[in-house]
């Protein structure tokens, strides 16, 4: 009789447990993320890069360090392109050839996208959803690497940048006339974009310079902050941390993952955990990059403007959606 009630218990825990699993694996295959879900990152968000620029360009006038000392007045009939001595840099970052500047920033789409990878190899959504969650992701980093090029590197020619800048005046130059002077200048007149002229010797001057470094860093942040709650929200287990995960996972029997229907080794929810730490520090660097910028270059017109194109950007492929349906259907969206 106790060896029944023994087996009796034990087809009762095993009954159980089928139906746990099959509560589990329901839920997996016919989980939908819901756009309005709580917790969606609201678009006011985006405020707080206006904000960061206020603050970076009120400092940038405000405070004794970021002023310029004044200069002194000019001999006559000399010039001040070619003949002012350069002030020296006050802070660190004032200076373009900062390690940050050179590394990051100016590479900022290649750390933008090793993050993106990171976070979407790391990310373990349902069997059902997996290949629209791919696919989706694609396509959104997709448009957003397609304005990045249009505005900054090409757009069948000069890129949006330079054909601004040349379209309100502005010109290339050279630093130092010599003996070739004329000529020299009438050819780097030619010249429409910002790093064609650079390479030649010359400078970038007298239109309005839309802030590239804005507008990378801006889009690169926003995305990656998005796609990171697009990630969480479709992944087998949503209100579950990398952490969390990673001590369940250490605990877990081989049966027990059977039993719950899945779940991730260890080592995968490390990775995860590290995916984010990366991504984590991509974003931190670009806000304060942003700030930085803020205070020492551009114009704060030059800086709204790049503001601008990149909140175009992001509104586009992550807000449009609450208004076109049809749109959130195929790229997915918060």
């Amino acid at each position: 009789m106790p060896a029944v009630q023994r087996n009796g218990r034990s087809t009762a825990q095993s009954e159980e447990e089928k139906r746990e699993k099959s509560k589990l694996e329901t839920a997996s295959t016919s989980y939908t993320p819901m756009p309005n879900s709580k917790g969606r990152p609201s678009s006011w968000l985006l405020l707080i890069y206006p904000i960061i620029l206020a603050l970076g360009s009120a400092y940038s006038v405000l405070s004794p360090v970021a002023v310029p000392p004044p200069v002194a007045p000019l001999a006559p009939g000399v010039t001040a392109e070619i003949n002012t001595p350069a002030i020296p840099h006050t802070n660190y970052f004032s200076g373009k050839r900062n390690i940050f500047n050179i590394y990051f920033v100016k590479r900022g789409w290649f750390w933008t996208t090793m993050a993106l990878i990171l976070l979407q190899i790391s990310t373990r959504p349902p069997p059902a959803l997996k290949q629209k969650h791919y696919l989706q992701a694609a396509l959104r980093y997709t448009l957003a690497t397609v304005s990045w090029f249009l505005t900054t590197q090409w757009c069948f020619g000069p890129a949006l940048i330079d054909r601004s800048f040349t379209i309100t005046g502005g010109h290339c130059e050279p630093h130092v006339m010599n003996t070739n002077g004329l000529s020299e200048a009438v050819h780097m007149t030619t010249i429409t974009s910002g790093p064609v002229c650079k390479a030649a010797g010359g400078r970038w001057r007298g239109g309005h310079d839309i802030s590239g470094h804005v507008f990378i860093l801006v889009v690169s942040s926003a995305l990656l902050i998005y796609e990171l709650y697009i990630s969480d929200r479709d992944s087998s287990h949503p209100h579950v941390s990398p952490k969390a995960a990673a001590a369940v996972a250490h605990d877990m029997t081989e049966e027990e993952r059977r039993a719950v229907g899945g779940w991730e080794s260890e080592t995968a929810a490390k990775i995860r955990i590290w995916s984010r730490y990366f991504l984590y520090g991509v974003v931190t660097l670009d806000f304060w990059m942003l700030m930085m910028t803020a205070i020492w270059f551009h114009t704060w017109q030059e800086k709204l403007s790049g503001l601008l194109l990149a909140g175009l950007t992001v509104y586009g492929i992550y807000f449009v959606g609450d208004y076109v349906p049809q749109w959130r259907g195929v790229a997915g969206g918060l």
